[in-house]
């Protein structure tokens, strides 16, 4: 039985490790760990200061696709090894603390060259040349990856028999990684934690080899060149913005100016003087004065909202009545108002102008709130200190302990038309607009309370349908009967409102719907048996077609036949789906660019990006994974490539789906981020770090070291030892798709202290035993031989990427507990190959006839 991968050919050729009596073996302690974590905790940092780095610079979801792109230089390293196989011949400990240097010395120089590379994805549409250009940023950001990568890859090949600990201190690094950046962010800014960075991969080449008096003199002048560059901060490190985004556009004006920059963990805030800043969506064209003076907020570069001056007269404010917003303040004369994430504070001004006496506010992000306390406090007219309770996290989880119950609940319009309109957030959560939420606003209000919900228009109809949808699916599912007597919608020329009431509406009530847009010259969508007729009235579109598609939502017999042949996904969104503005379906592509005129451009988007993302991961993959096929030739097996690939892709959709499922229930996005990811990266360190001393797998100097089989007069030991332990891996994952809603949603309403316990110890388990899957596979593999090791290592890598683009697509389409089940088919693949490789092993070795 032939249950080695290589000839013994390829095994010289490849470089075998030394023997271990050579004096060429590299001696361990604990600089090998400190540097191994400090690497890791370097590289994480990089990763996600690039992301957020780039979301200001660019988009998100461009971001997101350099970003995931570039991490293949990961993988990169570990095809780099195999083709170049006599690195891993030179001494360990003083090669790493180069590449380390390597690694902090080629981060400063990826990121300032990123701002000289002329890629623009706005000039995608006219400029072919940006294609080139975008290449140039995948080349360049990959360099500091694949550095990280190769020092990763030499030290699990040099030392497999202590992967165990190596991987612990490797995940232990990341964990703290994860934590430690948005502090970094907030004392030092975007740029300020790149240089952070790199201070971090220079102590890591310290800790790797502290010796040799040449590479001190270069490790200390480097290392005084960046401590320099951080207390001056020259331009050279600042962020070069896309022109095209809202915050420069806006300085374009005569006379603007940028007041002030915060930078935090949630983004980066700019507050601007511009007169680009006029912010009243929706505003009546019936209005005839003056807005008052405003400055603008722009998150992340590209959010643009406003501060609206006022100093306590309501006459300065009177433009609050021409708003679409304004609506249910008609309706009825409302005492207690929930008013959510209203950051410039345009609805509590509209919401005090209409005699609303307890306003409370509440912030996902802490970022404009504060900004809104200090630097705008005088300003705005102290506007969230007068009869304003905040509330520093989500609505839904505050809701769930408040026993208020609420006249008014608002989602307000808090961005720019740009910035929906160009598909920005298609790859982003909004657990604000799922049905459970809607359900969750309905069941605050007062009896005869109203729940209002304002979007901007965007013909052809897509999220202002999903709004009437959503809720006509939570009022369904909380028992009634007919949703379309508890809707009325209303649009202007660039806004559309949606009201829910929790009771029917009343006659009068319908009576001040169309008062108001007839007073304002506003167009009304539905109210309770409205007819045709009065729709398509004062903002003409060739036809009444938003009545026409509200009426088809509403319709339980149109229904599903409207959502399958409608060019945009407009069904109504869940937890288990929450990407509201993705509205785009990948088997209506031809239709919708015939419906477009035969352009390309709105596939940029980034419902449609996420899908490029995962094809260029693939292919640049799959070159990666098969170019040392040219050197080793095929392999007799193939089981670890295949192992190695199964655990990246599983590792990376539980990981996904846990930070999306957990940013719920803690009610702050970015500390969810931190803490999961947090949580998952240490519990797999903890198991991981069991491997060490464990005898899941044999050394390959000593006899059989697992427990005997059950039969005890058996000659042939059992090789499983404890991995049936890691059975428990895929039922976990179910059990984890089928019941952590539940369970997230019966703990919601504690203290936020208690959640971040219950979080910790929900995701201890399952990352336990996931910490363990890689170590137990490098270990089996450098039984057969080590020199393949690099080559796992690139599999695995590669794998990640393509893991966590595939994570969102499947999230997109199917929700995240169909990511938790395909996570769950992926290790159950990889323990069936881990088990028959171990068995294939020790009957050799028994049996070697």
């Amino acid at each position: 039985m032939v249950w080695c991968f290589f000839s013994e050919a390829h095994l010289t050729g490849l470089g075998q490790i030394q023997n271990p009596k050579s004096k060429i073996q590299n001696p361990i302690g604990p600089g090998l760990f400190a540097g191994v974590g400090l690497t890791s905790l370097a590289t994480l940092m990089l990763q996600v200061s690039l992301t957020r780095l780039f979301s200001v610079a660019l988009w998100h979801h461009f971001a997101f696709m350099v970003v995931s792109i570039a991490f293949l230089g990961f993988g990169a390293s570990g095809t780099f090894l195999m083709m170049v196989p006599r690195i891993k011949g030179r001494p360990m400990r003083p090669t790493l603390a180069k590449l380390a240097l390597g690694l902090s010395v080629a981060s400063l120089i990826s990121y300032w060259c990123s701002n000289k590379i002329p890629f623009d994805p706005a000039r995608i549409i006219w400029d072919r040349y940006q294609w080139i250009y975008l290449l140039g940023y995948y080349g360049v950001f990959a360099v500091p990856f694949f550095f990280a990568g190769l020092i990763l890859a030499l030290v699990y090949t040099h030392q497999a028999e202590r992967v165990g600990r190596l991987y612990a201190w490797d995940l232990a690094g990341a964990a703290l990684g994860c934590m430690g950046i948005f502090w970094v962010y907030s004392l030092a800014g975007g740029p300020g934690a790149i240089l952070t960075v790199c201070l971090l991969a220079g102590l890591a080449s310290l800790a790797f080899s502290p010796s040799g008096w040449q590479l001190n003199l270069v490790r200390g002048i480097w290392m005084g060149i960046l401590c320099l560059i951080m207390v001056t901060k020259p331009g050279v490190v600042s962020v070069n913005i896309s022109p095209y985004k809202a915050l420069m556009v806006a300085l374009r004006y005569p006379d603007a100016r940028l007041l002030e920059t915060r930078w935090h963990a949630a983004g980066r805030l700019d507050i601007i003087e511009s007169g680009a800043v006029r912010f009243a969506p929706g505003l009546s064209l019936e209005f005839r004065g003056s807005l008052p003076q405003q400055l603008g907020l722009c998150l992340d570069a590209g959010r643009l909202n406003a501060v609206t001056r006022f100093k306590g007269n309501m006459d300065d404010i009177t433009f609050a009545e021409f708003l679409p917003a304004s609506l249910p303040y008609v309706v009825r004369e409302p005492d207690n108002v929930l008013i959510m994430e209203p950051m410039g504070g345009l609805d509590i001004l509209t919401a005090r102008y209409s005699g609303a006496t307890n306003i409370v506010t509440t912030h996902s992000s802490p970022l404009v709130l504060r900004a809104m306390k200090t630097t705008l406090e005088a300003f705005s007219g102290n506007l969230y200190e007068d009869n304003v309770i905040s509330i520093e996290e989500q609505a839904r989880s505050s809701l769930r302990r408040s026993l208020m119950a609420f006249d008014v609940i608002q989602l307000p319009l808090t961005d720019s038309l740009g910035a929906v309109s160009s598909g920005l957030y298609g790859l982003s959560e909004d657990y604000t607009l799922t049905v459970e939420a809607f359900q969750t606003y309905i069941r605050a209000l007062k009896p005869d309370g109203l729940l209002t919900v304002t979007v901007y228009l965007l013909p052809p109809p897509r999220h202002e349908i999903r709004l009437v949808a959503l809720a006509c699916a939570a009022l369904e599912n909380m028992g009634v009967g007919h949703p379309e007597r508890h809707l009325a919608a209303i649009r202007s020329w660039g806004a559309f409102t949606l009201l829910v009431k929790k009771s029917p509406f009343e006659p009068q009530e319908i009576d001040r719907i169309k008062d108001f847009c007839s007073r304002l010259r506003f167009d009304l969508v539905h109210y309770p048996n409205m007819t045709r007729a009065e729709a398509n009235v004062y903002n003409r579109f060739p036809g009444p077609i938003y009545h026409d598609v509200v009426q088809k939502v509403l319709s339980p017999r149109d229904r599903q036949t409207f959502y399958k042949e409608y060019l945009f996904d407009v069904r109504p969104v869940t937890d288990d789906r929450p990407f509201f503005y993705h509205n785009f379906r990948i088997d209506k592509v031809a239709p919708l660019y015939r419906a477009v005129g035969n352009k390309w451009q709105l596939f940029l988007e980034g419902g449609y990006l996420v899908h490029l993302i995962f094809f260029q991961a693939l292919v640049i993959s799959l070159v990666l994974m098969v170019l040392p096929l040219k050197k080793t030739g095929l392999p007799s097996s193939s089981w670890f490539l295949a192992y190695f690939g199964l655990i990246g892709i599983a590792f990376m959709l539980t990981e996904i789906c846990l930070i999306q499922r957990f940013i719920l229930f803690l009610a702050r996005p970015v500390y969810a981020f931190s803490l999961v990811l947090f949580s998952v990266l240490f519990a797999s360190a903890l198991g991981s770090y069991t491997i060490a001393d464990s005898k899941l797998l044999l050394r390959s100097d000593t006899k059989l070291s697992f427990p005997q089989i059950q039969n005890p007069k058996s000659k042939i030991q059992n090789p499983l030892g404890r991995l049936p332990v890691l059975v428990i891996t895929p039922i976990l994952l179910i059990a984890y798709a089928l019941c952590l809603g539940k369970v997230l949603s019966f703990a919601i309403a504690w203290p936020l202290w208690m959640r971040y316990g219950v979080a910790f110890f929900v995701i201890l388990p399952l990352g336990f035993i996931m910490g363990m899957f890689f170590p137990m596979g490098v270990r089996t593999l450098s039984l057969c031989f080590k020199g393949a090791i690099p080559w796992a290592w690139c599999v695995n890598g590669c794998t990640s990427v393509i893991g966590s683009v595939l994570a969102v697509v499947t999230a997109l389409s199917y929700g995240f507990k169909t990511v938790l089940c395909l996570a769950a088919v992926a290790y159950s693949l990889a323990l069936v190959m881990l088990v028959f490789q171990n068995l294939s092993y020790h009957r050799h070795k028994h049996d070697p006839q």
